[in-house]
């Protein structure tokens, strides 16, 4: 005679966590199983399946098909996340399930916040003469956002919109010398919040870079 499997289920409060493009942040999901169980971890975000699941036996975790920028945190039990990206962010549900019966499963909702964040660049150029820079705004949208940029109190006109997330900037000599220090500005209308992001120009006679 057959038993039927009991399956318990628990939710608790969502926990919110802040991080910014680029950084590594962990998203704890720790189980109140006993460690001699066998406990599976599930995540999803958004509803979607996260690709990185795991479990633990007698204190040992065992990993299954995490990709490159996600790991698995054993103290306390987790989700890393490296290099986060703006697509990072969004509702992430951790979901433990004790396999011997009865079979218990309790899952526990995180939310990650990934900021608007500026970043300027420096692009490739075949002219050494010249300087190409472009700045590039994330998590806001395009039709709200007006890029400027400036040296010091001088307001540079030599700009190209690309997208409405993207302002490139081409300088030829003589409008720019070793040291000059450039900065980006998006200003985003809606909110009436300015960012600002500068980058310095170096030229290194080996391979004529600029950093």
């Amino acid at each position: 005679m057959k038993r039927k499997m009991e399956l318990k289920q628990e939710k608790s409060a969502q926990e919110v966590f802040t991080a910014s493009k680029g950084e590594t942040v962990v998203l704890p999901c720790s189980s109140s199983f006993h460690y001699s169980d066998i406990v599976i971890f599930r995540w999803r975000k958004d509803g979607v399946t996260v690709p990185c699941n795991y479990y633990y036996e007698k204190n040992k975790t065992e990993v299954n098909n995490c990709e490159s920028r996600f790991k698995v945190n054993p103290e306390p039990f987790g989700l890393i996340i490296t290099d986060v990206r703006r697509s990072d962010a969004g509702v992430y549900n951790c979901i433990t399930i004790k396999v011997p019966p009865p079979i218990e499963e309790k899952s526990s909702v995180l939310v990650l916040e990934v900021p608007a964040g500026l970043t300027v660049e420096q692009m490739n150029s075949s002219d050494l003469s010249c300087v190409d820079l472009l700045c590039s705004l994330e998590g806001l949208s395009p039709e709200q956002v007006n890029f400027t940029w400036t040296r010091g109190s001088e307001l540079l006109h030599h700009q190209k919109v690309l997208t409405g997330i993207k302002s490139s900037l081409h300088l030829c000599k003589p409008h720019w010398t070793d040291g000059d220090t450039i900065t980006c500005h998006a200003n985003h209308s809606s909110t009436h919040t300015l960012y600002s992001q500068n980058i310095t120009l170096r030229y290194t006679e080996k391979g004529g870079s600029f950093y």
